[in-house]
């Protein structure tokens, strides 16, 4: 045999197998295989794009809510706890210390992520408007409960009140009673004299997690509106004694906090035109609430 010479190979036998990667590859690989287990709920822009709600509908994009704003289940036990006619400052999240929320808060509300979403429920008759402060990071968890909240703090208009039933008037008028009462289980008379869209609530006016519900929307809309949830509200319940200690405590000091720095207290997502529309037409609130049948 000269030199250069390639031995001859039977044509039966199976060809000589590639030469395998070194060991460092093969790690390097299943490193980067991981990025297919990223959070889509993580904190921060890197995330995916943020979609106007008319390219939702465009895409027909299929739009999941972050778990944290989702109603408990058997199997999830992280979610917020938050009697909605209280300062959000006494909202908490059920995994963490019994302290005001703050994991979470900058959350994304979605995914994808949405430059704005639309609440409505069986138990108000508004719809409630949030957009995203930051285009680039999309609407958050914490952006939901401060547009929600303040929403629910402003008056209603004369006529929505006079628009209802006789019965539905009478337990609006009792839950402003209540809700202006030294019962502990309310916030009592620095609520004002104005009828308060939270009096609306009655006794469902504990946080109940946003759902998608399709049918329930074209029921109340007319149409699937994209990019528009329905909010639970559920039944509250008497605090504990420790609960309710715990809430004073922590809605004096939220109290005295925005006074000493009346201008550090965050405003709400939902700009102030937006969050007087009705689910059709924009309502007036410049007329006078309405205090007594």
């Amino acid at each position: 045999m000269y030199a250069g010479h390639t031995p001859w190979v039977h044509p039966t036998a199976p060809p000589p197998a590639p030469p395998q990667p070194p060991d460092t590859a093969r790690a390097n690989f299943r490193w980067t295989s991981s990025a297919d287990h990223i959070n889509h709920f993580a904190e921060g822009p890197h995330y995916g794009p943020v979609l106007e709600p008319f390219l939702v509908r465009a895409v027909s994009a299929t739009i999941s809510i972050n778990p944290l704003l989702s109603p408990p289940t058997d199997s999830h036990e992280d979610y917020l706890r938050w009697n909605m006619i209280f300062p959000t400052s006494t909202c908490y999240r059920t995994t963490g210390p019994k302290r005001s929320w703050i994991k979470g808060r900058e959350a994304p509300a979605t995914f994808p992520r949405l430059s704005h979403i639309r609440i409505i429920s069986r138990s108000f008759p508004w719809m409630i408007s949030v957009k995203a402060r930051r285009q680039n990071i999309g609407v958050t968890c914490g952006e939901v409960i401060e547009a929600i909240s303040s929403y629910f703090y402003g008056d209603v208009a004369k006529k929505e009140y006079e628009g209802v039933t006789t019965r539905r008037r009478r337990e609006i008028w009792q839950a402003y009673q209540y809700n202006r009462s030294t019962d502990s289980n309310v916030p009592g008379g620095h609520l004002g004299e104005q009828l308060r869209r939270l009096d609306w609530l009655c006794s469902n006016s504990r946080w109940g997690g946003l759902v998608r519900n399709d049918e329930f929307i074209k029921e109340a809309c007319g149409d699937v509106l994209p990019c528009t949830f329905e909010l639970k509200c559920i039944p509250s319940y008497p605090l504990s004694p420790e609960e309710a200690s715990e809430q004073q405590r922590i809605a004096r000091h939220a109290e005295n906090r925005s006074r000493s720095r009346p201008n550090s207290r965050p405003r709400s997502m939902a700009s102030r035109s937006n969050s007087r529309e009705g689910r059709d037409t924009e309502t007036s609130t410049e007329e006078e609430s309405e205090e007594q049948e």
